[in-house]
């Protein structure tokens, strides 16, 4: 299976994406660690956080085992630097045909971000693997399971307001997965390395994803 199929089907399989945003890192390789444990094994660290592209290469030489990308990508030379730096995804807010071709050039998913219908399909034409809706929480899982009716074959990746409590909702309504920023992984958790809650909460997303299935019609 070529790398990209191959990444695609492991994020089909976890369905949640842990994004790591805030003043700083450290902790972030325990933590991935632990949840890893979890199943929870895909990560996006954001560009706006000091240190995320170091952070990207810990990653990835101690816990290859995980998938690990890079969010909040605005341009073709960020996703460059990230990809350099072991990123085996790139997220932007924003559609840019330039991130997706360096994707696409270096056999990584490409996951552009879109809000309307218009911007969900034009990201899937210009070459998106995956197409992330965001902010999601101004339509909430209706809002998914509304444009997947015309967009059936377009996978979305909700992103924005998304928590423990409504996560299973958004698979529920037909997202191909689902991102799970501060509300799940707080930036005082990672300023103070206290991971109970944070860890507390992913067991119990974990019991709910096993009896919970995307509905798709």
């Amino acid at each position: 299976m070529a790398e990209p199929s191959r990444l695609l089907e492991r994020l089909r399989q976890t369905r949640i994406v842990v994004v790591v945003r805030g003043s700083q890192t450290d902790g972030v390789c325990t933590l991935a660690g632990e949840l890893a444990l979890l199943g929870l094994d895909v990560h996006e660290i954001t560009l706006t956080t000091p240190g995320a592209l170091p952070c990207i290469e810990r990653l990835r030489a101690t816990h290859p085992h995980l998938v690990v990308g890079a969010g909040t990508v605005l341009d073709s030379a960020q996703a460059r630097q990230a990809i350099d730096a072991g990123a085996q995804f790139i997220v932007s807010p924003t559609l840019d045909p330039d991130v997706i071709s360096v994707a696409k050039e270096n056999d990584v998913l490409a996951i552009p971000g879109s809000l309307t219908p218009t911007e969900a399909y034009r990201a899937s034409i210009s070459g998106a693997d995956v197409v992330k809706v965001f902010p999601a929480s101004l339509g909430g899982p209706s809002y998914i399971r509304a444009l997947k009716g015309p967009l059936p074959d377009v996978e979305l990746l909700p992103t924005g307001g998304i928590t423990v409590d409504n996560a299973l909702e958004y698979l529920q309504a037909g997202a191909f997965a689902v991102c799970l920023g501060t509300s799940f992984l707080r930036p005082e958790a990672l300023e103070k390395r206290d991971f109970r809650g944070v860890m507390d909460q992913a067991k119990r997303l974990v019991h709910g994803l096993r009896n919970t299935k995307p509905i798709t019609a």
